[in-house]
């Protein structure tokens, strides 16, 4: 797990009604760009970096045909217009749909890891194989959740759509989430999927302390205090001057962050183990 500071995230959406997509129409179109595609997604993958906007935009309008040009997909594509959330769940429908061919789902997989890096709103690559392509379900996207009257940043998997973020805040509302500051900074860091099985597990295997202040923390996980003892002590039995010996308060935040997360939220600062 790594430090998260807390960004705006794009807020959970409620389904809308799903279109029957038109695979005879996704065949043709596939068919006509399909070179396209793969020789931008083979440019994308020797140079190890994400698909370019023209190369998103052609795979927007291939797989729009399925739903026709009022579609959110069809506008991105003829315009690059459209935002993560606003195409997400035709996508996914898509995505997760038995007749869907495998090529156009790994078409999917690059697209919508494109759109969540391009809002900067994802994990990254950080769970992949940077050889091979991108899978959606190993792509975390930070999600406002709004549960007991408050707005709470998690990190869902990107092949989830908003039906199963409905599930999700009844889940969280069960958790308590609103009450448990704790858990909160938890569910913020980068690497943490709210929808994993054992996501209760692993925070409280990983809680180690609340402190009121940064400092605070520091100074306990690294015994600054016994540091700052010794240091004392040494100079004192030497006849040195008080400063002779600096420590580098930096040097040691940096070293803790090796070892732990920190999370400063609502006033307190949340140690987790790595």
């Amino acid at each position: 797990m790594n430090e998260h500071e807390p960004q705006r995230a794009p807020e959970a959406r409620v389904a809308g009604d799903r279109t029957i997509p038109d695979f005879r129409r996704l065949e043709v179109t596939t068919r006509r760009f399909a070179q396209y595609i793969v020789d931008g997604i083979a440019t994308a993958q020797a140079e190890r970096h994400e698909i370019s906007n023209e190369t998103a935009r052609c795979i927007a309008h291939v797989i729009g045909r399925a739903y026709g040009r009022e579609s959110a997909l069809a506008e991105f594509g003829r315009n690059g217009e459209g935002q993560y959330l606003t195409l997400r769940d035709e996508y996914l429908d898509l995505y997760g749909d038995p007749d869907t061919p495998a090529e156009v789902k790994e078409w999917i997989d690059w697209l919508g890891t494109y759109l969540v890096q391009r809002e900067n709103t994802g994990s990254g690559r950080q769970f992949m194989n940077e050889h091979q392509p991108p899978k959606l379900d190993q792509l975390l996207v930070r999600t406002s959740i709004h549960v007991g009257g408050d707005y709470f940043t998690v990190n869902v998997p990107a092949s989830w759509d908003s039906g199963e973020e409905d599930s999700l805040i009844e889940l969280l509302t069960d958790l308590r989430l609103g009450e448990d500051e704790a858990l909160q900074a938890f569910l913020m860091l980068p690497d943490v999927s709210v929808g994993a099985d054992n996501v209760m597990e692993s925070f409280h295997e990983s809680f180690v302390n609340a402190y009121p202040f940064l400092e605070d923390a520091v100074r306990d996980l690294a015994e600054v205090d016994g540091l700052e003892l010794a240091i004392y002590e040494a100079t004192e039995s030497r006849s040195l001057p008080d400063n002779a010996v600096a420590i580098d308060y930096g040097l040691i935040e940096d070293h803790v962050r090796e070892g732990y997360d920190l999370i400063e939220w609502r006033g307190r600062t949340y140690v987790f183990n790595k």
